[in-house]
């Protein structure tokens, strides 16, 4: 059979045109699959997008709930991480009582000044700074079940209380002290402006309430635990001295410390009348336990717990040259006649009415010479 080299051309021309056409055919469906992937990547990515959008939009929205509209603008603009870290803390801060509103304005606050390892990534939320519509200028929070003291207040109340704690906790760690130290000075800086701010001119009085009753109690109590720790004193249950320091004028010491730091701070901050009559009252109930101690020295006749004056001129020049110590008994001739006997405190506690000499009684010429 002869061999058609015609036909086997023609033939040869069909296969690679067929060959061709498949490959074209696979290239356009490889194609298509690409494409098609490729769209399919793309709307799980808008997917993706419009999702995180959400969650954020949402969480922007959520700011209302504990923030100003200034203090959303001010955190919109940080990021998406920046605004779920201030929800977060929104959050924390209402379910504990407190306004993350009022927290935000405090220096160093841990809205502002997030922690970002315990944060999580969100969607875009540099677009999104606007506050829903009639939030006006308070926090949507605010809006309901207003109570006195208001929620500003307590925070700022709580958070006083809670340094003194603090500073308790700390002991004598001068590290710790430091640290205590630098947050209450920011603290009160701020906390003054904030609370004169409130304070309008046609109410010269100012805040009348600051503090709930426990808030003002655990005040005067970690204040007076501070008091007693500077002069490393130990009290019983029954509020007696124990230890070392029985039997010593140290405890009415402690509590006009207590009184005077109370007064500073409330000169400051709240300069609330509750508090300061409150003050008022520790001052004179450590007073009359300084007179006491000063009377029963004297009448024990203990020469050793008192100095004695023959005036009040040579008096005072031994305080003037630390010679009559903070503290100290003394006994001083009377131009009258007799002795004055007291205690010397020093010019600390004059802004609790309390004067440098506390004359707590007198006793007639003859007394320190009878027998």
């Amino acid at each position: 059979m002869g061999f058609n080299l015609q036909a086997f051309g023609a033939g040869f021309a069909q296969k690679v045109t067929k060959d061709l056409d498949d490959e074209r055919d696979r290239m356009n469906r490889l194609a298509d699959q690409e494409a098609s992937i490729a769209t399919q990547q793309r709307l799980a990515k808008k997917a993706k997008r419009e999702e995180e959008q959400e969650v954020a939009d949402k969480l922007v929205e959520s700011l209302s709930l504990y923030f100003t509209p200034e203090q959303i603008e001010d955190i919109v603009p940080r990021g998406k991480i920046a605004v779920a870290h201030a929800v977060s803390k929104g959050k924390f801060y209402d379910e504990k009582g407190m306004s993350a509103s009022s927290m935000y304005t405090m220096p160093d606050n841990d809205i502002a000044n997030m922690n970002t390892a315990t944060t999580t990534n969100i969607g875009d939320v540099s677009k999104t700074a606007d506050v829903p519509e009639g939030m006006g200028s308070d926090s949507f929070a605010s809006r309901f079940t207003p109570i006195k003291p208001t929620k500003e207040f307590n925070t700022i109340a709580s958070f006083q209380v809670a340094l003194l704690q603090e500073r308790i906790n700390a002991g004598t760690d001068p590290e710790k002290i430091a640290v205590v130290d630098k947050k209450e000075e920011q603290f009160f800086a701020q906390a003054s402006k904030l609370e004169d701010a409130k304070r309008k001119p046609d109410d010269p009085e100012g805040v009348k309430e600051f503090y709930s009753p426990s808030q003002r109690l655990d005040l005067i109590k970690n204040q007076r635990t501070i008091a007693r720790n500077t002069l490393d004193l130990s009290v019983g249950s029954m509020g007696q001295l124990v230890g070392k320091y029985k039997g010593t004028n140290k405890l009415g010491m402690a509590e006009l410390d207590t009184a005077i730091m109370l007064q500073n701070q409330n000169d400051v901050v709240a300069k609330e009348e509750s508090l300061y009559g409150e003050i008022k009252a520790i001052a004179k109930n450590a007073k009359v336990t300084l007179d006491s101690y000063a009377q029963s020295k004297i009448l024990a006749k203990d020469e050793d717990a008192y100095k004695m004056f023959e005036s009040e001129t040579l008096m005072k020049e031994a305080a003037a040259s630390g010679a009559l110590p903070i503290g100290s008994v003394y006994v001083v001739a009377n131009p009258d006649g007799g002795y004055l006997i007291g205690t010397y405190v020093g010019s600390t506690y004059k802004d609790v009415g309390i004067p440098s000499y506390l004359n707590a009684a007198n006793v007639d010429a003859n007394f320190f010479n009878a027998e």
